[in-house]
C-alpha cells in the first residue's frame, strides 16, 4: 500500500495522531446502539468489541476516546499490531499506519491504480453517481462523459463522483 496515501489518511483522520476524539468511546456507542440509528446493529457490535478491549486491559477505559459517532483510533482502521507491542493502537503511530495498511488491502488495494481522474459530463447529463453506482469505462462513454485530458475511457470500472453536485468538478 501507497505510503503517501497512508500518510494523507493518517493526516486528513487524526493530524498525524493529535487529534483523535474527545468523546468516552463507550458511551457513544451506547448511544448509538441504543437510538433510532441506521445501522444500531453495527453499533451494538462496535460496543461489545470495544467493551472487550477494555475488559482484556488492551487499551484503558480513560483512553478510549474517539468521535461522537464512535469513530476511535488515529486512523479508524483494521487494527493489526506491526511494531509487536501488542497493545494500544491510540497512542501508537507504528499500529495506525499499519492498521490503515491493513484496512486499505483488506479493501482491495491495487498497487499502481490511480485514485480516479477528472471528466466532463455532458450538457444534460441525467444519470447514475455515487462510488458504490460503479460501472464499466463504456457505460460512462456511452452516456457522453470525457475525459478533461483528452484521453478515452478505458479499463475496470468506477462510480461518478460529484462532489460539488453537477454543476462542479466530476471524477470517475
Amino acid at each position: 500500500v501507497s505510503r503517501y496515501a497512508i500518510a494523507a489518511i493518517w493526516g486528513v483522520e487524526s493530524d498525524f495522531g493529535h487529534e483523535t476524539g474527545k468523546w468516552p468511546l463507550v458511551q457513544s456507542l451506547t448511544t448509538l446502539a441504543c437510538s433510532n440509528s441506521r445501522r444500531p446493529q453495527y453499533f451494538r457490535g462496535e460496543l461489545m468489541a470495544a467493551l472487550k478491549i477494555a475488559d482484556r486491559g488492551d487499551i484503558p477505559l480513560e483512553k478510549l476516546k474517539g468521535s461522537w459517532a464512535g469513530a476511535f483510533g488515529q486512523t479508524q482502521s483494521l487494527a493489526v499490531d506491526l511494531d509487536g507491542s501488542g497493545r494500544d493502537i491510540v497512542d501508537n503511530a507504528a499500529a495506525a499506519l499499519g492498521s490503515t495498511a491493513n484496512y486499505l488491502r483488506k479493501s482491495g488495494w491495487e498497487t499502481g491504480e490511480s485514485w480516479g481522474f477528472e471528466v466532463k459530463l455532458p450538457p444534460d447529463y441525467d444519470g447514475p453517481s455515487g462510488r458504490k453506482n460503479r460501472h464499466p469505462m463504456s457505460f460512462w462513454a456511452a452516456r457522453g462523459l470525457t475525459r478533461v485530458d483528452g484521453r478515452p475511457l478505458s479499463g475496470g470500472s468506477s462510480g461518478l463522483m460529484l462532489p460539488a453536485g453537477r454543476n462542479g468538478p466530476a471524477f470517475l
